[in-house]
């Protein structure tokens, strides 16, 4: 009886540590990050919208068929820094269907191009807020990114992602708690 529950600790306790090593190195004064930029070519913009158009309805957030060109209009194109000449591009919606009705949270796109060819490595259906900070760790090229969800004025849920050769996977989340604009601090939850 003591065996399993001595294994439950261990682990447990190594998942904490993991956590709070994981989220030691994200500032609470990171975000929400400023991106530059990505104008999009028209040949990347009309691929980037036949992608869209075939994904399923839920892969889309809470859009319907009707949404879709509104959404596709108003998606904003910023570069993710990477060094090397590949490219990573972040698509968020606009106001509407795929946005909280304050504007904050919101679907969102990692999308990196092989010429005007878009490839999705990650999309709303579990990459999705606000971006809070692009991390200096990469994993197979592609930069460790931070996604903050607003629950309140003094607090928001934070979703870190790492890319895994194909796509971005959340492999820990925290509380971010502010009392004031200076006392932030990242309050990791453990899985």
């Amino acid at each position: 009886m003591r065996f399993p529950l001595l294994f439950a600790l261990v682990i447990s306790t190594s998942t904490a540590l993991a956590q709070a090593g994981l989220w030691g190195r994200v500032s609470p004064q990171d975000g929400p990050q400023q991106l530059q930029p990505a104008p999009l070519s028209d040949a990347r913009l009309k691929s980037f919208a036949h992608l869209l158009r075939q994904q399923k309805p839920g892969e889309i957030w809470e859009c319907e068929a009707a949404d879709l060109d509104e959404l596709i209009k108003g998606l904003t194109f910023k570069s993710i820094p990477l060094s090397g000449k590949q490219s990573l591009v972040l698509a968020e919606a606009p106001a509407g269907c795929a946005r909280g009705g304050q504007g904050a949270n919101g679907a969102m796109w990692v999308i990196r191009f092989d010429g005007d060819k878009p490839a999705l490595l990650a999309v709303p259906k579990d990459f999705n807020g606000w971006l809070f900070s692009v991390q200096p760790t990469m994993s197979h090229g592609c930069p460790d990114i931070v996604l903050g969800w607003h629950m309140s004025g003094s607090e928001a849920g934070l979703v870190y992602f790492r890319f895994d050769g194909k796509s971005y996977h959340s492999i820990g989340t925290a509380k971010l708690e502010t009392d004031d604009q200076e006392n932030r601090k990242i309050v990791p939850i453990p899985q």
